[in-house]
């Protein structure tokens, strides 16, 4: 049978090679190292002596992990055919793929410690690292990782005791786990709080005969493990924030009771793939907001408030004020509505109030927001001497019908002032619709054709080749180490 041309290739690579000197035979029972003296060793990818901490092992399982993990955060957050899109389509992907795959066969044919399951492993791992690094590079140093506003309400607050968990050993330290509490919102989002946030949430979602508590599982199994006794204060300590004095660490829990009064809107940032912004492309506006640089601001980010970072600012007014109250309704009022209507309809509702009759800035403000962002409904508004000059909407959507509308009921408003919640219900209406008239948010797929045309600059692409290598470079090792 005729053997494979590579085999064959690397049998006759190998003989051009210099001999290796044979290690002299030791004697049955005499330690020829100080590894010899530590037992056997682990077989896996040339491990180091078992019952012994492996550094550059751990750094390599490490580095899997962290590639994993970044697979997993593009999956979950939806991005990962858009990134992956992007990525595909740029030589630097081909040319990194080439360069780390080349790389390892040429450590296998001049290292007979380079196995061919090594190699294998080796290949497996260098198309995800390259696309992970190069994705990031993209979502990080390019606009394509566009930001956009997820609008929900807060589902349930948790309060998680701290515990101790003890060592298993003398020498070890033992791990104290603090107590934390979270806001969970309707959009399955999580949010870190604090103590007095949590105390708030219970006596505005019904008090403390509401809430709901559980074993810590995971302290009670560290319990199991070591057959500790589950009721001694010594385990755990005996401080309130800790195991709530009673030595077992508990999980409680209190949900919305339902009513609109004492629900709390929330609004998060997302990072999403927006082919539009990033693209070289003459879709762009470009040279016009030179001229209205006084009117123009740059786009809300969410802050931090009463419940910790949920608070978003939907109401600007710049170089105008409207009276009346007009800015803390519009913004409640909206904030109410989008609990449920920014899931329902994918949206994010923003109203621009700007102090000047020349509808140019409109052009302008496009240009500064880079079209909004891609679930946006910004009611742009030009107001001076108390009258509404003109309307005009920002948005991703193909239904013209509706942002016609929208755009003639706002300015039959005439005034703002005292018509805070006339500007509501008009864009609350329009937005719900039917057929045509209603809104519906444009899907970014639309724009998939604008991918190839994303580029990155030279210095980002030399960083992610070399972040690329010191990636791997822990891999390499593991395979070629005996």
């Amino acid at each position: 049978m005729t053997e494979c041309p590579l085999v064959e290739y690397r049998e006759q690579f190998s003989k051009t090679l210099p001999a290796r000197p044979v290690a002299d035979h030791k004697i049955v029972g005499q330690a020829s190292s100080p590894m010899a003296t530590n037992g056997p060793k682990n077989r896996f990818l040339g491990g180091g002596p078992k019952e012994q901490r492996d550094i550059p092992f751990m750094i390599f399982v490490g580095s899997l992990v962290l590639m994993l993990v970044g697979v997993a955060e593009f999956l979950w957050s939806g991005q990962g055919r858009e990134t992956w899109l992007v990525v595909s389509g740029t030589l630097p992907f081909f040319i990194l793929t080439a360069v780390l795959l080349f790389g390892g066969i040429g450590f296998w044919l001049k290292s007979d410690k380079f196995s061919g399951p090594e190699l294998a492993l080796f290949v497996g791992i260098t198309l995800p690292c390259s696309y992970i690094t190069l994705a990031f590079a993209f979502l990080w140093f390019t606009d394509m990782g566009h930001t956009v506003i997820w609008n929900s309400r807060i589902q349930d607050v948790t309060w998680e005791e701290g515990w101790i968990d003890k060592a298993d050993h003398k020498d070890d330290s033992d791990t104290r786990h603090q107590p934390s509490y979270t806001i969970r919102t309707a959009a399955d989002e999580m949010v870190s709080t604090t103590r007095s946030t949590w105390l708030t949430l219970v006596k505005r979602f019904g008090g403390q005969g509401k809430v709901k508590s559980e074993r810590n599982l995971m302290a009670d199994m560290e319990d199991s493990r070591r057959g500790a006794n589950r009721g001694s204060t010594n385990r755990r300590g005996s401080d309130r924030d800790v195991s709530d004095r009673d030595g077992i660490p508990e999980i409680h829990t209190i949900t919305w009771d339902g009513r609109e009064s004492s629900s709390v809107p929330t609004s998060r940032e997302h990072i999403e793939t927006n082919y539009l912004q990033a693209a070289d492309t003459s879709l762009k506006i470009a040279g016009v907001k030179q001229d209205y640089l006084p009117y123009l601001v740059d786009y809300p980010q969410v802050t931090s408030g009463q419940f910790g970072q949920i608070e978003f600012d939907r109401v600007i007014e710049q170089k105008v004020k409207v009276g009346g109250g007009f800015h803390e309704l519009v913004d409640r009022k909206l904030d109410q509505a989008l609990q449920t209507l920014g899931s329902k309809k994918q949206c994010n509702i923003v109203v621009y109030v700007v102090g000047t009759e020349n509808v140019g800035f409109f052009q302008a403000l496009r240009e500064h927001w880079k079209e909004g962002k891609k679930n946006d409904i910004c009611v742009c508004i030009g107001y001076t001497k108390k009258k509404i000059r003109w309307c005009k909407i920002m948005t991703y959507t193909d239904r013209t019908l509706f942002v016609e509308n929208l755009e003639r009921d706002v300015r039959r408003l005439e005034t703002l002032d005292g018509k805070g919640d006339a500007l509501v219900n008009s864009i609350l209406t329009n937005i719900n619709a039917t057929g045509d008239a209603g809104y519906l948010r444009k899907p970014m797929a639309d724009f998939e054709f604008l991918a190839a045309d994303i580029t990155m600059p030279w210095l980002t692409q030399a960083l992610a080749f070399l972040w690329a290598c010191v990636w791997l470079s822990p891999t390499i090792y593991i395979c070629i180490r005996n």
